[in-house]
């Protein structure tokens, strides 16, 4: 009777973080004035917007599946020895869940999860609070590309602000030592869990890859748009880390909107004309939207689809030894 109480209660949760997530992503598209999108894509060549925007889609959905890469390495350092699918299952519901106002409906349908494979809220808070501060420095730290094309005069001063990522990819113990500290800080009890050297090198690897090809999504866009390729290019590569970055510290906005279209105005402005540039944001938006829903609703179906099918197979297995045991023991005529 508990059981199946406690199965009502997770699909409930389930339930709750679906229709959350449906009304985040309704709202976002309710919430966009698309008559400048319409009406540059009039004065463009169809072609020429079908084939931007159709790369634009591939490029995004690329560099989202190396942030999944970087997700994982740090999820095998930290969590459970799980299959791979069963561990992309978290990772898709906690990448869904950015659309969700506040974000946090999807804790509990997390925390079951991760009971499921063993993994307690302690270790599954590290992994995601580990993945977001590598989410939030590789992507600072490649933002500063466009500092150059951005601000007059000498920019060698930029240079400092990578001092903390490459202190992090030298000496990954550094970072231990620094929750350590703020714990004692904090007179709380010491983390019960440890990155290891490979993992986080593996994971800022993978997460500085993933900004570096998503930005060129915008970059696309903007030249067709009519920017010019090499002055644009730092600022678009570089600008959108900044503003995907800036949108995720803003937890109550679903994904940072309004903070990132904010904040790629002020390169893309440098760059091309504001009535052109507020399309070009918003048509950047769209695009990471539907690839984001597409890999991440993809993503957690065909994972779910594996997690179940293994625990059917491994099931089947352990129940075959008992049935041949049992038909041994028959007897026989």
């Amino acid at each position: 009777m508990k059981g199946r109480w406690w199965r009502l209660v997770n699909r409930a949760f389930t339930v709750v973080f679906v229709v959350a997530l449906t009304v985040g992503l309704v709202l976002f598209v309710r919430s966009q004035d698309w008559a400048p999108v319409a009406e540059l894509a009039g004065r463009l060549d169809p072609w020429r917007v079908g084939v931007a925007l159709a790369g634009a889609l591939l490029i995004n959905a690329v560099g989202l599946l190396l942030g999944m890469v970087s997700w994982r390495a740090i999820f095998v350092d930290l969590g459970a020895p799980v299959d791979r699918w069963t561990a992309y299952r978290l990772f898709f519901v906690g990448f869904l869940a950015k659309f969700v106002p506040g974000r946090f409906v999807a804790l509990p349908v997390l925390l079951r999860m991760g009971k499921e494979i063993e993994v307690g809220p302690v270790r599954l808070a590290g992994v995601f609070l580990l993945s977001w501060a590598v989410v939030a420095m590789t992507g600072m730290t490649v933002a500063l590309a466009a500092g150059p094309a951005l601000l007059s005069g000498a920019t060698w001063w930029l240079l400092l602000a990578t001092i903390p990522l490459i202190g992090l990819v030298v000496r990954p113990d550094l970072l231990n030592r620094g929750i350590a500290l703020a714990a004692r800080l904090l007179r709380r009890p010491p983390p019960q869990v440890v990155a290891s050297p490979a993992g986080l090198r593996r994971a800022v690897a993978a997460q500085s890859l993933s900004w570096v090809v998503s930005g060129h999504h915008l970059w696309l866009l903007a030249v067709a748009a009519g920017a010019p390729p090499l002055r644009s290019y730092l600022i678009c590569v570089a600008g959108f880390a900044a503003a995907a970055v800036a949108g995720l510290a803003v937890v109550v906005a679903p994904d940072g909107l309004g903070v990132r279209e904010a904040v790629l105005m002020l390169g893309l402005a440098t760059v091309l004309p504001v009535a052109v540039a507020t399309p070009v944001v918003l048509i950047s938006r769209l695009v990471c939207a539907l690839s984001e829903v597409a890999v991440g609703g993809g993503g957690l179906l065909l994972a779910q689809y594996l997690h179940r099918r293994r625990l059917r197979l491994e099931r089947h297995v352990d129940a075959g030894p008992q049935q041949s045991s049992v038909e041994r023991a028959a007897p026989v005529g």
